[in-house]
């Protein structure tokens, strides 16, 4: 099967064996998330993200994602107790914390777009965890290029 299906020309996709408009609240989500995965390194992150566009698309059950928060935040904690308090705001000049720093903005936008479909009346299973591993791992990247400056 071909990747040009000439389906989407209109300016609509299949999400779950329905049709939406390409710029729906849901591909918004769906695509920032794929975009976060794409520029992000770690490897059992980019599983999470798959299984929570999973979630949005199709409402899938994400499983463990109690355990996943804790983990994010027993690093966030590991990491705050090696830096020293922020008392001005941070420009990173070293590319590896330059580039930690922009996947914590895609990381915002991914949770602000997530966030954006509260009341879309979609079947989003653990809708709630989502929103909050995202902000978690939003924090934990900040820390992370924290850390490479």
């Amino acid at each position: 099967m071909s990747i040009t299906t000439k389906t989407g020309d209109k300016g609509y996709t299949s999400v779950a064996g329905r049709r939406v408009k390409k710029d729906s609240k849901i591909i918004e989500a769906i695509g920032t998330i794929d975009e976060l995965q794409a520029i992000i390194e770690e490897v059992e992150i980019q599983k999470d993200l798959y299984e929570i566009m999973g979630a949005i698309a199709c409402g899938n059950k994400i499983t463990n994602y109690e355990l996943r928060i804790t983990n994010l935040e027993n690093e966030i904690e590991k990491l705050e107790k090696k830096l020293k308090p922020v008392t001005k705001f941070l420009i990173f000049k070293k590319e590896k914390a330059r580039k930690l720093n922009w996947v914590r903005t895609v990381v915002r936008r991914a949770e602000r777009k997530v966030v954006a479909l509260r009341n879309y009346k979609l079947r989003i299973t653990n809708y709630e965890l989502i929103v909050i591993y995202l902000n978690r791992l939003s924090d934990y990247f900040y820390l992370l290029s924290r850390q490479k400056e």
